[in-house]
């Protein structure tokens, strides 16, 4: 039986991870059409919901700690994965965020 702390939690853990590399595929992949079309607000745009993801896997890991540590024989395993998940989903937005830096002063050409 799957405890519903243990899906908050991975799935706070694995959010963040999950949107970078949503983010780096969809970077690579739409790079070459947006240099043909001039666009560079494309490239903008795809980090918003990104980021979004991972305040949602943070909110779920913090779901997952307050959930957890009451109905779970090992606290300790809950913290720490409540805390990892929180580090690695703001982690991951902060490193979804500086990849958008280049495309503030580079056009996708460049």
């Amino acid at each position: 039986m799957t405890r519903s702390s243990s899906v908050s939690l991975w799935s706070g853990i694995l959010a963040g991870p999950i949107a970078f590399a949503i983010n780096l595929q969809l970077r690579y992949a739409l790079v070459r059409w947006a240099c043909e079309h001039g666009s560079r607000s494309v490239l903008l745009w795809i980090a918003v919901p990104l980021v979004l993801i991972c305040v949602a896997g943070a909110f779920l890991a913090r779901t997952g700690l307050a959930i957890g540590e009451n109905e779970t024989a090992y606290p300790m395993r809950v913290r720490f994965m409540a805390y990892g998940g929180l580090m690695l989903s703001a982690i991951f937005a902060i490193t979804i965020l500086a990849s958008m830096i280049p495309d503030l002063f580079l056009s996708p050409c460049d």
